[in-house]
C-alpha cells in the first residue's frame, strides 16, 4: 500500500507499508497528513492536502527514503562512541554526536541552539508545547500526533531512568521539509539534548498523569543536513 495513494478524508492514525516493505505511519489532520515513523525512530514530514500531487509526491519518497537513516545513525553511534541506542536514547555529548554524524556519508552539521522553557503545566501540554517547537516549521498541526507522542516519550523516560546518564541526555529528530520557493524536500536531523540534571525532572513528569507540574529547563538542538551521496559509477 502506497501513501501517495490514501484519500484525505481519512482520520486518525494508520499503517502504510512502502513498496520496499518498510512501514510507517499516517497521521491525519483537518489540512494533510504527517508521516511519521514507528516507535522511537523519529522521523516526521507534513503533507498539505493542497500541495501538488509531485510535491506530495517527492516529499513522500523523500521520507521513505529517510526511514533507513535511523539504524544508519545507530550503527554509527556505535561504531563511533561504542553505544547502544534504546528506545530513543542517546547519552552522547555534542561533539561524540556530531562525530557520528559526520562519519555518515551526505550527513554534516549546520547550526546549534540553545532553548530555555519555563512555566507550568500537565504533562501532555508540556510534552505538545516541546514537540510543537520542533516539528512547527513543517506547518502541520501537531496535536492530532500527541497520543503518539506522548507514548514514545513515556517509553524514553522510562529509558532514561533505567540507563546511568553522566553528562547528556537527548534523542534524534528527523524532518522532512520543504525549500522555500523552489518546494524541494530537504532531508535534516536534530540532535536534541540536555544535561544530567534535567534528567532527574524529565523522569519524574509522568506522561499519562493530569498533574500539574512547574517546569524550567535547557536544551540544545544540534542540526544536520542529510544529502544522498550520488550513486557512483
Amino acid at each position: 500500500m502506497n501513501s501517495q495513494n490514501l484519500a484525505p478524508a481519512q482520520t486518525g492514525t494508520i499503517t502504510v507499508m512502502t513498496s520496499t516493505g518498510v512501514t510507517h505511519l499516517v497521521t491525519f489532520t483537518d489540512a494533510g497528513k504527517w508521516l511519521h515513523a514507528p516507535g522511537s525512530d523519529f522521523l516526521f514530514a507534513y503533507i498539505d492536502s493542497t500541495w501538488p500531487q509531485s510535491v506530495q509526491a517527492d516529499v513522500t519518497n523523500t521520507f521513505e527514503t529517510a526511514l533507513s537513516l535511523s539504524q544508519t545513525i545507530k550503527d554509527s553511534v556505535k561504531k563511533t562512541a561504542g553505544q547502544d541506542v534504546v528506545n530513543g536514547l542517546y547519552l552522547l555529548n555534542q561533539p561524540a554526536m556530531t562525530e557520528a554524524m559526520n562519519a555518515i556519508d551526505g550527513m554534516g552539521q549546520t547550526a546549534v541552539a540553545t532553548h530555555s522553557e519555563q512555566g507550568s503545566g500537565t504533562a501532555v501540554t508540556i510534552n505538545g508545547e516541546f514537540f510543537t517547537a520542533i516539528l512547527g516549521g513543517l506547518g502541520g498541526d501537531v496535536a492530532p500526533l500527541m497520543d503518539f507522542l506522548t507514548t514514545q516519550m513515556g517509553d524514553l523516560q522510562v529509558q532514561t531512568r533505567q540507563s546511568k546518564v553522566t553528562q547528556n541526555f537527548g534523542t534524534v529528530i528527523g524532518l522532512i521539509s520543504l525549500m522555500p520557493v523552489l518546494n524541494v524536500p530537504i532531508t535534516s536531523f536534530q540532535y536534541v539534548y540536555s544535561s544530567a540534571q534535567t534528567s532527574q525532572w524529565f523522569v519524574q513528569v509522568m506522561c499519562v498523569s493530569t498533574d500539574h507540574y512547574d517546569y524550567d529547563y535547557n536544551y540544545t538542538v544540534v542540526n544536520y543536513n542529510y544529502v544522498k551521496p550520488s550513486a557512483q559509477a
